[in-house]
């Protein structure tokens, strides 16, 4: 299946991995360069931060079996709703639309809130789970072939997940928490109305 996936959710599902393995070997170096965070781009003008900050992803060696089920569901996120939606609309398109979307979002976070920090794979994920429902919203997802669910219900339903702090069940709304998700779902549902400019596109296709 790996194989078979379009270049850039390819390679989005390498940089993650290659992160999770580096935080095995040195969590300070990952902690260190990766997140966003913007004092160091203000006062450091390490800029790259604007581009690497999707790509932290901590795996801890005490709590290994939840790091690599939570980098599984990532990739199989990426790979599952990304894989289709790269293919449809192109991966020169789909490549610039991400790059701008986390370029663009990481600026927005800086003026949002200077003293926040920004990482995480969230802002991909919804990219393309609000993508995908953009252009499918009716199509219906088989889970573990038991019962069908519709996309849009499955997108809300882990963006919900994702803005739920792990130590309870108390919606984080600070901006750090929040940001990411919908500046993800955001960006590809903008992209995708501007470049197509209605939702008839993507049932057609799976009409014909």
């Amino acid at each position: 299946m790996f194989r078979n996936l379009p270049p850039v959710c390819r390679w989005l599902i390498v940089g993650l991995i290659a992160s999770a393995v580096l935080s095995l070997i040195s969590s300070s170096l990952v902690v260190t360069v990766l997140p966003l965070y913007p004092e160091a781009i203000l006062r450091g003008f390490q800029v790259w931060r604007l581009l690497t900050y999707p790509f932290f992803f901590m795996a801890s060696g005490h709590a290994l079996i939840a790091s690599l089920f939570n980098l599984a569901w990532t990739c199989m996120l990426i790979a599952f709703f990304g894989g289709e939606l790269e293919e449809i609309i192109h991966s020169d398109r789909f490549g610039k639309a991400l790059g701008i979307t986390v370029l663009a979002s990481g600026v927005i976070f800086m003026l949002l809130d200077s003293q926040g920090v920004l990482a995480g794979p969230g802002i991909l994920t919804m990219f393309v789970l609000g993508g995908f429902t953009y252009m499918w919203p009716k199509r219906e997802i088989s889970i573990f072939g038991i019962f069908w669910v519709k996309a849009w219900i499955i997108a809300l339903v882990i963006f919900v997940v994702s803005v739920i702090p792990m130590s309870g069940f108390a919606l984080d709304t600070s901006v750090t928490n929040l940001f990411a998700p919908f500046a993800g779902a955001f960006g590809a549902m903008a992209y995708l109305h501007i470049t197509y400019r209605q939702y008839g596109f993507g049932r057609a296709l799976l009409s014909t």
